[in-house]
């Protein structure tokens, strides 16, 4: 079960103002808004419910638009299906509000060999930072992390801080980490939020500075994570979206974080597209 079905999630996902509704083992999220009604997400379920129950919470609670976006083990045929029998009773919504297509490296391997997976480019990055001095420490301070963020976002800081508190709340400290890279005069760098649920850890939020960036903190963050993840008993680390050649059109932005995450030696993983 992926971390959106977690019931850590959903305890998340209350915190920020929406309704659940349990469906046998998943949770459908409801959100209720002035202009369009209620909003429904059933999201990363690794199968899909009964017709007659997701029927019954779309007349419950008045549902007019449906996210549906299941596990990548539920095929594209059969999404297809399921949303056309709901079509006469709710909107089906076609975008897509979580990532298509992630990357995952196997963390059941010994670290030695993890590493030699990595590009040339990657492997000279850490070892580059480690020369510069750059450092990784772990924190328990969601602040600082959150001021990073907002301060690298520029003007979307807001945006990309939303919800990090209570979510930080939720998951720590058993189940969320939070990497910050120091520079030799002990200013934050970099910062990496994990969040783990079932032996994944999600690379969830992260962010550096300009002056991070050029001593190659990302990168160096990222190994120091992979490692921390499988420390807490990991086996499978998951980098939380990049761009899906299947849309080629959408979301064009990711392709230079894209480039940065495939250099990690993972291998992708494809969750169904939405065909209305």
């Amino acid at each position: 079960m992926e971390i959106q079905q977690s019931p850590l999630f959903a305890q998340y996902i209350k915190q920020l103002g929406w309704k659940t509704e349990k469906i046998g083992p998943y949770t459908l999220f409801i959100k209720s808004f002035f202009f369009i009604g209620a909003i429904g997400k059933l999201q990363r379920t690794t199968t899909l419910p009964s017709y007659k129950t997701i029927i019954a919470l779309i007349k419950k609670h008045r549902i007019k638009l449906l996210v549906v976006e299941p596990d990548h083990s539920i095929s594209s045929k059969a999404l297809s299906l399921f949303t056309t029998m709901l079509k006469p009773h709710v909107r089906i919504s076609t975008a897509h509000y979580l990532s298509t297509k992630t990357i995952r490296v196997d963390l059941t391997s010994l670290d030695d060999d993890i590493f030699k997976k990595f590009s040339e480019a990657k492997r000279r990055a850490v070892r580059r930072s480690t020369t510069l001095g750059v450092s990784i420490k772990e924190s328990t301070n969601i602040q600082e992390l959150i001021q990073l963020k907002a301060k690298t976002a520029g003007l979307f800081g807001g945006l990309t801080t939303y919800g990090m508190k209570e979510l930080w709340s939720c998951f720590a400290p058993t189940n969320a980490s939070i990497l910050l890279a120091y520079a030799k005069d002990r200013e934050i760098m970099g910062g990496v939020l994990l969040l783990y649920w079932d032996h994944c850890a999600y690379y969830w939020i992260a962010g550096a500075t300009k002056a991070g960036k050029k001593a190659f903190s990302p990168t160096l963050l990222v190994w120091e994570a992979l490692k921390i993840a499988k420390k807490n008993r990991c086996e499978t680390f998951d980098f939380v979206g990049v761009w899906d050649e299947r849309l080629p059109k959408e979301n064009l932005v990711w392709k230079g974080f894209t480039k940065f995450k495939e250099g990690f030696g993972g291998s992708s993983l494809y969750y169904p597209l939405i065909n209305i």
